[in-house]
């Protein structure tokens, strides 16, 4: 059969996609065809056919018609959002069905309320020969309506297919330094489209995937020096594989085999009595008893697997498990937990990965994830971007949470702990910090790590006692043994003597007091002893976090995260979702200031719908306001969502990653753009985030040009002491109390307040108890942290007065090291 007519799935209007509201159907990247507005919920079978795909989601369906093509039929715009709220499934994939037979049904009005647009795209997917004709005229149409109709051309069939007996073929060592990851797959498919030759890329141990598919490529897990093959058939075969070849940058033969360097000697246990410097990522005081935690190797379950059937079948009750445990974390947690979860959802909703462990089942389900997540982890390994390396962790932190689902564990399962544990560990995923028995747990040293990573940002949010860079000594430290956890000073006192352990006991409750009063009077504002009044706010990124901080004493907000509105979704979010979401902060703040940072994509937090090239260093690549204004049309619906929010006070909108004028004024003449097309009158201050030293040094001439300022100190560390911020060696000393960092502050401040412009700190260095009257000294007036710290801090600091701070910022800013300038605020201000 050549020939297939398509009749309309559902009953409504029918409409062309060229106005269609998501661009990915109006720019056909999928295929063609048309979209229908319904007027009910019920989808029927278009053809006779198959089911190929039905999501867990339930908001679109694939179907194969008898003579092969393949269309898809995906009910509204950002449905998968939902999560399947409102729609049933009447059918499932594999299913034969019949023209006119119900497939789906949904709750029309629910998805009117909810959904971006309830414009259903009928697609015929791409493929070679295909050619597509409408049938019906825009306007009404029920499912009897004969709507499309498809046929083959033979010409254009046999023009693709090529001569099906010319064949070539080449074996060679692949050269790529880093594999066949995006880049080199997406050239593969490009190289091949000019040729009417078809072929594939096949591994030595008898792996396969077809050229024409990235997805497919990335999955075989290549490495540098892994022998391939290529092979190719058509008319062009050998012309093809020509243009091929030096794509892969192929080796005549195997590279050498690189000496292993010796193993390193177990660390030694210290001695008692020992005091191990650290790096404080999370502040706070514990006593209690050592529990060693090691990521335990992966249990595969004794028995032989079960028929391939059986093993499928168990994987995907367990990726459903595990699927819907983190959809429901992203849609009740708030801030870090949500955004690590929406991560792994991602990673779990990976087709390739899926496909690669569907390929291996015939070892077991277990065996089949761990082999496939273990092959893609070591793609990201290769790469020399560090954040790229720490998606390598949300691998394996993914790897072993769906492997314990397989075993008849809960996702959420607690891990018991003794009695007031200490954990000590090379490092820890954030999925195992967030399953620790809370109760037991008193804090965490953990031998590597960063004070920015997941699971610090974790910690702090718990106001859980952690040190990160411990290094390996800690490991050698015994289960039981006694240990005084200092994440004040950043020391691990290991087994201390009685009078060392009754001091830090004294001290301990001391801090529990200064705690309580501290909470008593976290609603009262932050002025100094002389009277000079500081702004202390929270950093928030999500609705849950933003009712926390009103209650626990936070003036307002000082940096709204709004990653959250783009991460782990399919597509961009609609101007109305996004202006939903916002207004609710705002409303939970109340008349208190809210300060929203635009989206700061790029770098460690990939945008998956958005066209970003292959960095070699994506920390100085097209992130921030570099990818907003490369993506205008993002950047405009964000900023027409902000001037739709109501607030009794102008919202401060803020934006990262700014180096020069030129970057402020391009958003600037975006924003009257928005205005002049919306009519939107509404007025937003228009700030500077200054976390890079070009923004630094040019904040005077910034400072004439934006509302006000705000230093994110995390960034501004990294690249004025050029050492990565996720590096766990350099851990240590990268700290914002360095006297470079500290004049590049110094600079901004000085700029604002000649300017009259608001200036303050949302980086880490803003709840360090240490930094914080330093920043006071220099100038800064405002202060804005995680939530748990807000009323510590503002303990502290009424406990200071401002000529005080300011004697100490000038000492700080003439030392040599920023060890030095720590040593010099510890003894002045700690007793």
């Amino acid at each position: 059969m050549s020939e297939l007519t398509v009749y309309a799935p559902l009953r409504g209007w029918l409409e062309t996609l060229d106005d269609s509201p998501d661009p990915v159907f109006r720019e056909r990247v999928l295929g063609d065809g048309v979209s229908i507005d319904p007027d009910c919920g019920e989808v029927r079978a278009p053809f006779d056919g198959e089911v190929i795909n039905l999501p867990d989601s339930r908001h679109a369906i694939n179907l194969r018609a008898d003579n092969g093509a393949e269309f898809l039929i995906h009910v509204g715009i950002d449905t998968v959002m939902l999560k399947g709220d409102g729609f049933e499934a009447l059918v499932a994939a594999g299913d034969r069905v019949s023209a006119g037979q119900p497939l789906l049904r949904f709750d029309l009005d629910r998805l009117a309320r909810k959904a971006a647009s309830l414009r259903t795209p009928v697609l015929l997917l791409h493929a070679p020969g295909q050619v597509l004709e409408q049938l019906a005229a825009t306007g009404p149409v029920d499912f009897a309506t004969p709507l499309l109709r498809m046929r083959l051309d033979d010409q254009a069939v046999q023009a693709t297919q090529g001569d099906s007996d010319l064949r070539c073929s080449k074996t060679v060592y692949l050269g790529l330094e880093h594999g066949v990851h995006a880049r080199p797959a997406a050239a593969l498919l490009q190289a091949l489209k000019p040729f009417a030759a078809s072929g594939e890329l096949r591994t030595a141990d008898g792996k396969r995937a077809p050229l024409s598919s990235p997805v497919a490529l990335m999955g075989l897990g290549l490495s540098c020096g892994d022998q391939i093959a290529l092979h190719l058939q058509g008319a062009d075969a050998e012309a093809a594989l020509a243009a091929l070849l030096p794509l892969l940058e192929p080796l005549d033969h195997a590279p050498s085999v690189v000496t292993q360097a010796p193993v390193a000697e177990a660390p030694k246990a210290p001695a008692p009595d020992t005091r191990l410097p650290a790096l404080s990522a999370s502040p706070g005081l514990a006593y209690g008893q050592a529990v060693r935690l090691e990521r335990a190797a992966a249990t595969l379950p004794e028995q032989p697997p079960g028929t391939r059937a059986e093993e499928s079948a168990a994987l995907q009750q367990a990726l459903a498990t595990l699927q819907q445990h983190l959809e429901t974390l992203v849609a009740q947690e708030g801030g870090e937990r949500a955004e690590v979860a929406a991560a792994h959802l991602a990673l779990l909703q990976d087709p390739g990965l899926r496909a690669d462990a569907e390929a291996q089942l015939a070892s077991g389900a277990a065996a089949a994830w761990l082999q496939a997540t273990e092959a893609a982890e070591q793609i990201l390994l290769q790469l020399p971007d560090p954040r790229m390396r720490e998606r390598a962790d949300d691998l394996r932190d993914l790897c072993d949470q769906l492997l314990r689902v397989l075993a008849g564990q809960a996702p959420d399962q607690v891990q018991s702990l003794p009695d007031k544990a200490i954990v000590l560990a090379s490092n820890l995923f954030p999925s195992q910090l967030m399953n620790l028995d809370r109760e037991q747990l008193q804090g965490v040293c953990l031998a590597n790590g960063g004070a920015t990573s997941h699971v610090a940002i974790l910690a702090a949010a718990q106001g859980l006692p952690l040190l990160v860079a411990a290094g390996d000594e800690i490991l050698a430290v015994s289960d039981g043994t006694a240990l005084a956890l200092d994440a004040d000073r950043g020391e691990l006192h290991v087994a201390p003597s009685a009078a060392a352990k009754a001091a830090f006991e004294q001290r301990q409750a001391r801090e529990l007091a200064a705690s309580e009063a501290a909470r008593a009077a976290a609603g009262e504002p932050c002025t100094l002893q002389d009277g000079t009044r500081i702004g202390v706010h929270a950093n928030l990124a999500s609705l849950e976090e933003a009712r926390g901080a009103v209650a626990a004493g936070a003036e307002g907000c000082g940096l709204l995260r709004t990653e959250f509105l783009f991460m782990a979704r399919p597509s961009a979010p609609a101007v109305e979702a996004q202006r939903e979401e916002l207004q609710a902060i705002a409303d939970a703040l109340g008349d208190r200031p809210l300060v929203v940072r635009t989206l700061d994509g790029g770098a460690d937090k990939p945008i998956s719908y958005l066209s970003q090239d292959e960095e070699d260093n994506p920390a100085l690549g097209v992130r921030g306001v570099r990818l907003s204004l490369a993506n205008p049309g993002l950047l405009d619906d964000q900023l027409e969502a902000l001037l739709r929010v109501e607030s009794p006070r102008p919202l401060q909108v803020m934006l990262p990653m700014v180096n020069d004028v030129a970057d402020l004024q391009a958003v600037r003449g975006r924003l009257d753009a928005v205005r002049a097309r919306t009519g939107l009158e509404r007025e937003l201050a228009l700030g500077v985030m200054i976390e890079t030293p070009a923004a630094a040094l040019l904040a005077d001439q910034l400072a004439s040009a934006a509302d006000f300022f705000s230093i994110g100190t995390n960034d501004l560390a990294q690249y004025a002491l050029s050492m990565d911020r996720l590096a766990p060696s350099l851990a240590r000393r990268l700290d914002p109390l360095h006297p470079a960092v500290l004049r590049l502050i110094a600079q901004t401040a000085q700029a604002g307040k000649a300017a009259g412009i608001e200036v303050g700190v949302c980086g880490a260095a803003a709840a360090d108890t240490l930094a914080a009257p330093v920043l006071l000294g220099l100038g800064i007036r405002k202060l804005s942290m995680p939530t748990a710290q807000v009323a510590r801090l503002k303990h502290r600091l009424r406990a200071l007065d401002l000529a005080r701070c300011e004697a100490l910022a000038a000492e700080a800013l003439i030392q040599a090291t920023a060890a030095d300038a720590r040593a010099l605020v510890r003894a002045a201000l700690e007793p």
